[in-house]
């Protein structure tokens, strides 16, 4: 009998496909390991399958497993450790892994079991039989079974503490990797079931404010969840707490001779390789609401100021509607005149926090300044009264990072004639038009939509009103010199029916902002709006429209920039500093446009963040 092609091919796939599935691919068929630990073999999971009656790994469904037989030499715990494997089947992986005895498949008993973390503890008896079940899920690959015994770190147990320099800075690396629970410790470490605790002793030589900072460790396995926590006492039944945190770092106040207890722990089994950090934190010398800085009277006030290391006194309130206060520092102002000021302390560092009080203490201090309608906010206004003392906040929220250098503005509030929309600009009826414009103590109505369709920051805008003139299309775009503006252009006449046709935050040729193209309708008035991308950062800006078919602008020279900044006339200080900032612009300029040419906007923000930091 004459047998189809395409027959004998589908028999040949099977037959080639069933030949390819793993040899432990059951469980009767189990690759025998060890019995001397540790073990590190070669395993595959591709054309892995399932057994009938095959348990599950966590309440997951067998897929594609494969078994690994051992019988235990001695007592003692015991790790399988897939978080090197090199798993060919993905990059992100997730195991599943379960330990079991048993003589048959339907015999199976539980010992231990994971499902998405890479290695698995049990306690292995002498001559015992486990039965080792790994399953990739629905990705297949190859990778590298590891089987070893638990090697906890010499500062596992509070009794073995390592030992820190009492002179600061020091650093000393580290691991959590199989660390465990002691009875008696903490429960803020993580508890039985969680924690991956490790100790230290350190007695500080000197008295004051030291930093503790365990940033940017290495995740081995399990959850990225972490606390760090100081205490005084001899044993852990008579640890008393001094201070701790679920950030990546802390300030706190040591005294010299005092022999304190540090603990880190990955509080949900975080198994993690890091460098732990001990510096001084001396505060800034406006630390403390009694210590502001004084600046003023006359207008405008700018100062540079730096909130790394600062403290929080009792009492003290949550700056920007956000609770609690956080890193703050202080500043005083007694105005000679009255009338709207706008107040700003912001940065690039950090999402600074500002307000403005009235009174004489900590506890008995009152908010006066004017809420935005978002927060955290490092810009508010105030209506201010001459001869009235205003203490001024600036801080950060209460995550990690939440410091830096900021720069303080407090200048004469000049509100934009076109801040509302009932007084937007007109830009006539021609198809070209380019006018100068500003965000600049600008504000957000109450009803005014957000103008992000991502985010609804509630960014302040200014409005203009253009009427098309025909029936061709037109790009409008609008740029700054340093920070970035959006601009978004809609139908309609007021709130009530505003329709947004579109949105940009990108792409425009001649600086930072938008850059957009709509096809217009003779006779039809659009509304176009500016607004900062990052709402605090107020920045003067061009808007321009033009047809499409308009030349674009020539690419930037940075040359030729300078020596036009060199040109700039006169010979006083204020003219040295005019070019100054001509060139320091110019250099930004630049250094901004190289960096969006990186790849990744992770890249390209951490690229430009360092270029502001630089140029600033």
């Amino acid at each position: 009998m004459l047998v189809p092609l395409a027959l004998l091919a589908l028999v040949s796939i099977q037959t080639g496909s069933a030949l390819a599935a793993p040899a432990n691919d059951n469980f009767s068929a189990a690759q025998t390991v060890g019995p001397a630990l540790p073990v590190s073999v070669p395993a595959s999971t591709v054309d892995a399958t399932s057994e009938i009656g095959e348990p599950s790994i966590f309440s997951n469904d067998p897929l594609a497993t494969v078994w690994f037989r051992w019988i235990a030499p001695a007592n003692g715990t015991n790790v399988v450790d897939l978080c090197a494997a090199g798993f060919s089947g993905s990059e992100y992986p997730t195991e599943r892994i379960a330990v079991r005895t048993g003589a048959s498949l339907l015999g199976q008993v539980l010992v231990a079991e994971t499902a998405g973390a890479c290695s698995l503890r049990f306690n292995a008896a002498a001559g015992t039989t486990y039965n080792i079940q790994v399953d990739y899920g629905n990705d297949q690959g190859t990778f590298t079974f590891r089987l070893r015994p638990l090697s906890a770190p010499v500062n596992d147990n509070f009794v073995n503490a390592t030992a820190i320099s009492p002179n600061l800075p020091t650093q000393l690396n580290g691991t959590t990797v199989d660390s465990g629970w002691q009875a008696g410790e903490p429960a803020a470490l993580g508890g039985s079931g969680s924690a991956r605790s490790v100790w230290y002793t350190w007695t500080p030589a000197a008295t004051g404010r030291a930093r503790i900072s365990v940033c940017d460790p290495v995740l081995v396995d399990g959850a990225g969840n972490l606390v760090i926590a100081l205490y005084t006492g001899n044993t852990l039944g008579t640890l008393v707490s001094v201070s701790s945190t679920n950030e990546c770092e802390m300030d706190v106040s040591v005294v010299a001779g005092t022999t304190y207890r540090l603990a880190f722990s990955g509080t949900i089994r975080g198994e993690l390789n890091y460098t732990l950090k001990l510096s001084s934190a001396p505060p800034p010398p406006n630390d403390n609401f009694a210590n502001a800085a004084v600046i003023g009277p006359g207008l405008p006030v700018t100062a540079n100021g730096d909130n790394n290391f600062a403290t929080t006194e009792v009492g003290e309130p949550g700056h920007s509607g956000i609770n609690p206060a956080n890193k703050s520092v202080w500043y005083r102002w007694t105005p000679t005149t009255s009338g709207p000021v706008r107040v700003r302390g912001c940065s690039r560092e950090f999402p600074a926090r500002v307000s403005v009080y009235t009174g004489a203490t900590v506890g008995t201090l009152t908010q006066v300044n004017a809420e935005p309608p978002y927060s955290p906010h490092c810009g508010v206004t105030l209506d201010a009264v001459a001869g009235v003392t205003y203490n001024i906040a600036v801080g950060g929220g209460p995550f990690q990072g939440a410091y830096g250098p900021f720069e303080l503005d407090v200048h004469s509030l000049e509100v934009p004639a076109n801040d509302n929309l009932e007084q937007a600009i007109g830009l006539g009826k021609s198809q070209k038009f380019k006018v100068n414009g500003s965000t600049i103590d600008a504000t957000f109505e109450d009803s005014e939509p957000s103008h992000d369709y991502d985010y609804g920051q509630n960014s302040p805008s200014v409005w203009y009103r253009w009427t098309a003139p025909d029936d061709d299309p037109i790009i409008i775009e609008a740029c700054a010199v340093k920070e970035p503006v959006r601009v978004a252009v809609y139908t309609g006449t007021d709130y009530s029916n505003l329709n947004k046709l579109v949105q940009a935050g990108e792409g425009c040729r001649a600086g930072f902002g938008g850059r957009l193209a709509i096809a217009p309708e003779k006779g039809t008035v659009y509304l176009i709006v500016v607004s900062p991308v990052e709402r605090d950062f107020e920045t003067d800006f061009t808007l321009t429209g033009v047809d499409p078919s308009y030349t674009p602008v020539a690419a930037f020279n940075l040359k030729k920039a300078i020596a036009k900044c060199k040109k700039i006339k006169g010979k006083g200080a204020k003219a040295k500093r005019k070019r100054a900032n001509c060139i320091k612009a110019a250099r930004l300029k630049a250094a901004i446009i190289k960096c969006r040419k990186l790849d990744g906007k992770s890249a390209q923000n951490a690229c430009i963040k360092k270029a502001r930091k630089r140029y600033k």
